[in-house]
């Protein structure tokens, strides 16, 4: 019995190092190559967990030789883990101003809590974190501003109330014909050469060179596709998870959301390859905030940060949050940067109940 249950862990050892590598896989083939491979790039973490458990295991079992296999399976995928997990539990975290630090702060601010009008204040608890926070460099993706002003109804008093001096802004949809969602980048720094560029359908890149303390930055900033992931299918997939008796119809909805999803990744993929062959053009050093909708998992993360760092990477513990709804590890907004320019010394996204996605925030020591 005790050989049936070796062979048996054994088989299951090797479907575990075989998920680990169908997620290696996603995370470096481009979507659309192989149908439904981007998909494993959502199981990740389960997947490197699984393997990490196989190979304690069999490091404490009497057949210790049989850990290679997880162990393999691991080394092979290191560079999908740290990306994947930061470790830096040790590490502290410096937000204190100085001339030569830069504090930056990234939040998908879905669209100012315009969804649920009338019955919320989020706009005023967005805007109380960000004076709270005290960027020196802010991008708020999902902004809502006016048709005929982008000033209004926020912008002007989000520069006001943190001392911003500039500001800039690219819509990429609308609600109505009086309202717009876009990208806004703010900065207590001189801002110029600002630029836009088309990655996809309806998808901008925005783009200004940053004058920071003796250093000139080119600063990216972009909204990608995102899943179209409604109400309807969050309440879908709850009564999913949560009945034991599923009907052919949940069965064909929860295929026709896959499907959708798998279609999303071409969409990313192809805005990705866009916005990695821009900032390969850029002249300066290059910092790069955005909510990717992607995981770090995923092509389309790995094809836009290239050899750039990973805020959450250097100075982050665990394998972080920013979309704050469905799963609990959900990292979709990033913050990169040239390690050249910028030495990171602090880095959180705390929890703030006033948008789906949770604020990125980092801070950095300017290089000389």
């Amino acid at each position: 019995m005790g050989k049936v249950l070796g062979y048996f862990f054994m088989l299951l050892n090797i479907l575990a190092a075989i998920w680990l590598g169908l997620c290696f896989a996603a995370s470096v083939t481009r979507p659309g190559v192989y149908p439904y491979l981007p998909l494993f790039s959502i199981t990740t973490p389960i997947a490197i967990v699984v393997n990490f458990i196989f190979l304690l295991l069999w490091l404490i079992s009497a057949n210790g030789w049989r850990a290679l296999l997880p162990a393999i399976s691991l080394a092979l995928c290191y560079k999908l883990i740290c990306s994947v997990f930061a470790f830096n539990f040790l590490a502290t975290n410096d937000f204190t101003p100085a001339p030569n630090h830069v504090k930056v702060m990234l939040w998908n601010v879905h669209g100012m809590g315009i969804y649920d009008k009338p019955h919320n204040n989020n706009a005023t608890r967005i805007m109380n974190r960000i004076q709270q926070e005290a960027p020196d460099v802010l991008c708020a993706t999902e902004f809502y501003a006016r048709y005929n002003d982008s000033m209004k109804p926020y912008s002007r008093k989000i520069m006001n109330d943190n001392g911003f001096k500039y500001f800039n802004y690219i819509s990429d949809n609308t609600l109505g014909t009086e309202m717009l969602l876009g990208t806004s980048a703010y900065s207590k720094y001189p801002l110029s050469n600002m630029r836009t560029y088309l990655v996809g359908r309806s998808i901008y890149l925005l783009q200004v060179d940053v004058q920071l303390p003796g250093k000139m930055m080119r600063f990216f900033s972009m909204h990608l596709y995102s899943f179209r992931f409604n109400d309807d299918d969050r309440e879908h997939l709850a009564e999913v998870r949560s009945t034991k008796n599923v009907t052919e119809e949940d069965v064909v909805r929860s295929k026709k959301i896959v499907r959708r999803f798998d279609r999303n990744y071409i969409e990313r993929a192809e805005e990705a390859d866009n916005v990695a062959a821009i900032i390969a053009t850029s002249p300066y050093p290059v910092l790069v905030c955005g909510d990717f909708n992607d995981l770090p998992s995923s092509y389309t993360y790995n094809i836009i940060r290239g050899k750039l760092h990973d805020a959450f990477v250097d100075k982050g513990v665990g394998v972080g949050r920013t979309y704050n709804q469905i799963f609990p590890t959900l990292r979709i907004d990033h913050i990169l940067y040239d390690a050249h320019a910028l030495n990171i010394i602090g880095f959180k996204c705390p929890s703030v109940n006033a948008s789906d996605h949770n604020p990125v925030i980092a801070n950095f020591e300017v290089k000389p």
